[in-house]
């Protein structure tokens, strides 16, 4: 038997591939995937999952880590832990075909400290988004596979679990000369949520959120804008959404009538805020490769 070789890959074709590189057999051997680690590729949006949050998806980022699992009914299995070192991967932990008959439940999340287990998994909205790593700590993203090992290679979808909100405002610099928005803040209809394991949709089922709400404190960006994510909900109409101050005058915009706030999908507004209005249109944006973003009416 030639000897056993452990990689992980990191190709860049159109899609970027993560991976663990399988042991090989002698060619006059029948093949066993019993023990045999696993080359797994987690896409989200036809292109590898990423956590480059507020860019276009292609990309996985410094210290960037993910957290996979892997089990069958009889047997609990183990996790890994990926870390992204900027130009490869490393990892903690096993992660292997635990035998060749019995069909496996492969579980993977970001960010890897999220709390999962077999069955269920519970997200806690991080509230305090101020800066960019704490946004991308947000961004709950997940992947699903069950099935019998029938290779050394699987892909596992990957899907963001959450709303992204992106606020791109206007101050009239007539009426606020030389001033610029302070504290931007995003409300969330929930501040926690709770996920099922589902076999027959294969993948991790959202339950109908019941948490408190929250008021998500954004991260200002790129010059004119500001980002938070959230748990979908439902908003009503002149339901408070954004609150921000300018100086030491707080203001707010609301919702101009109901919305329903969907899993993965980004939503782009135009805040305008002038001394006599604050005015907040949702408008059309690019598709992202990672979040659904096809939001082009008025803000409903």
């Amino acid at each position: 038997m030639k000897t056993i070789k452990q990689r992980i890959s990191y190709v860049v074709m159109g899609l970027m591939a993560m991976g663990f590189t399988a042991c090989t057999q002698n060619e006059d051997m029948a093949p066993t995937l019993k023990g045999q680690e696993i080359n797994a590729t987690f896409s989200v949006g036809g292109m590898q999952t990423r956590v480059n949050t507020l860019g276009d998806g292609e990309n996985w980022e410094d210290k960037d880590k993910l957290k996979v699992s892997i089990f069958t009914d009889s047997d609990p299995g183990n996790a890994a832990f990926l870390s992204f070192n900027g130009e490869t991967w490393s990892r903690t932990g096993s992660f292997r075909w635990l035998n060749g008959y019995e069909q496996h439940t492969i579980l993977a999340v970001y960010p890897s400290d999220t709390d999962f287990g077999k069955n269920n998994l519970q997200y806690d909205l991080q509230t305090d988004q101020s800066s960019e790593g704490n946004l991308k700590n947000a961004d709950l993203i997940t992947g699903y596979w069950y099935d019998i090992p029938l290779s050394y290679y699987v892909d596992i979808p990957m899907k963001h679990r959450m709303s992204l909100v992106t606020i791109v405002y206007h101050v009239g610099t007539a009426d606020y000369p030389n001033m610029d928005i302070s504290e931007p803040q995003v409300y969330s209809k929930h501040n926690s949520v709770d996920f099922s394991r589902d076999q027959a949709r294969g993948q991790f089922v959202m339950s109908t959120p019941t948490a408190n709400p929250a008021w998500v404190q954004a991260c200002k960006h790129d010059d004119g804008k500001f980002s938070a994510i959230v748990i979908p909900g439902s908003y009503i109409k002149d339901e408070i959404f954004v609150r921000f101050k300018i100086g030491y005058q707080n203001f707010h915009a609301k919702m101009k009538s109901d919305t329903n706030f969907q899993e993965g999908e980004r939503y782009t507004y135009k805040l305008d805020v002038g001394k006599d209005k604050v005015e907040l249109t949702r408008i059309s944006v690019d598709d992202l490769k990672g979040w659904d973003s096809n939001n082009e009416e008025d803000l409903k």
